[in-house]
């Protein structure tokens, strides 16, 4: 099993100059965006789009998603999480992804498993999350397909998921 590239990789040079200009110092190191979002036992978000919302947006094909911290594996230095998307259309089904993440500033970019695609996740209002798909895309394997979801079309762009108990 490949593990995928460092998803920092995504925004070369970014740290580098943010550091250079000194914009992630401080006085006080605050909470990394992973210790913020999926700390403890509340780092559980998911979305279940209504059916009203579905009709308005007939090109998404994402009609649950689910994301979790994973179990930590000895010796990792990079945090995971499992994405979990339910999906509709021909090559519609369920799907779970694997994802390491960097933190980057105050957002999470995460590599998934299998040169998959990437994404990345900011904190929202009222506790919620937004997950991005970024230049790659981000791909799954379903029962019956596969489907990946591009970052400069369609409506499968960006989720906001609000925290959620028992994401399994």
């Amino acid at each position: 099993m490949r593990r995928p590239a460092r998803a920092g990789h995504l925004l070369a040079g970014t740290l580098p100059a943010a550091l250079s200009l000194g914009l992630l110092a401080g006085p006080v190191a605050a909470a990394s965006p992973w210790d913020r979002m999926f700390a403890g036992t509340t780092g559980c978000y998911q979305r279940v789009y209504p059916v009203t919302h579905l009709a308005g947006h007939p090109e998404q094909r994402v009609t649950e998603m689910s994301i979790r911290a994973a179990p930590d594996i000895p010796g990792d230095p990079w945090p995971a999480v499992v994405l979990d998307v339910t999906l509709r259309g021909p090559e519609g089904g369920r799907a779970e992804a694997v994802a390491w993440c960097e933190n980057i500033e105050d957002t999470l970019y995460c590599g998934m498993e299998g040169d998959a695609g990437a994404f990345s996740i900011a904190p929202a209002k009222e506790g919620a999350i937004l997950i991005s798909v970024v230049r790659d895309g981000m791909s799954f394997e379903t029962e019956t397909g596969f489907v990946t979801l591009e970052a400069r079309r369609g409506d499968d762009r960006s989720f906001l998921l609000k925290p959620a108990r028992g994401c399994q």
